[in-house]
Formats: C-alpha cells, structure tokens, sequence
C-alpha cells in the first residue's frame, strides 16, 4: 500500500465517509476554500492508479468509491509512525502523548481500564 499526500488524504477522508460519490459531491463536502473541480479529479485518478478508489461509470460521468479500508490504511499509517518516529515503541508514543498533554489523567486510565478488559 503506497502513503497517500496530505491533498490525497483529505479526498480519501471523504470516501472513506460515504460509499459512493461523484466529484462534485466530493468537492461540496471539502472544506473552503474548495479546490476546483479539475483538481479533485485529478487527485482521484491519482488515488485510482494507487488502488486507493475505484471507479462506476454512470451515465456521462463516473461516481467512486474506496477500494481500501480506513482501517487498513490507518495500521499502516501508525505501524509507520511507530518506526519512524519512536523506534516501534507503543510505550514511547503514548510517553510522548503524555507529555505533550495530548492525553490527561483520566484519558490514561481509561486506555488502561480498556487494556485490561482486553485481556
């Protein structure tokens, strides 16, 4: 599975969010200002080629849906987070979080209520 840009994300966000979209229907839902229409479709054939979205011809125009789920594409994501940036620690992520006060006190003990009920 090949990282997707910021710009390509951003339209993927979208799909991802319903099942089956036009292009005009992407570019009403992107937050202003928009991109035009040219660039949406452009970035959807780019997200095509990556096997990202497939594409249903209907009528004169094509509607497209996601070919790879959020989820799939989110474990990649932090799997690549993880080593490149903590050396593949979850530990030193969640360290990291923490000091950064992106997570409080309750927040921590509640992931850790959740680990042990995973157990």
């Amino acid at each position: 599975m090949k990282d997707l840009t910021k710009a390509e994300e951003q339209v993927m966000q979208i799909v991802w969010e319903y099942d089956q979209l036009f292009i005009k229907e992407i570019v009403d839902k992107m937050p202003e200002p928009k991109p035009a229409y040219n660039t949406v479709g452009t970035f959807l054939k780019i997200l095509e080629s990556k096997g990202f979205v497939t594409r249903t011809k209907l009528g004169n125009t094509f509607s497209y849906s996601s070919a790879i789920e959020k989820k799939a594409y989110t474990r990649k994501s932090m799997n690549g987070l993880l080593s490149n940036y903590f050396e593949g620690s979850a530990e030193k992520l969640f360290s990291f979080m923490v000091q950064e006060k992106k997570l409080n006190m309750e927040q921590v003990e509640d992931l850790m209520k959740k680990l042990k009920d995973d157990e």
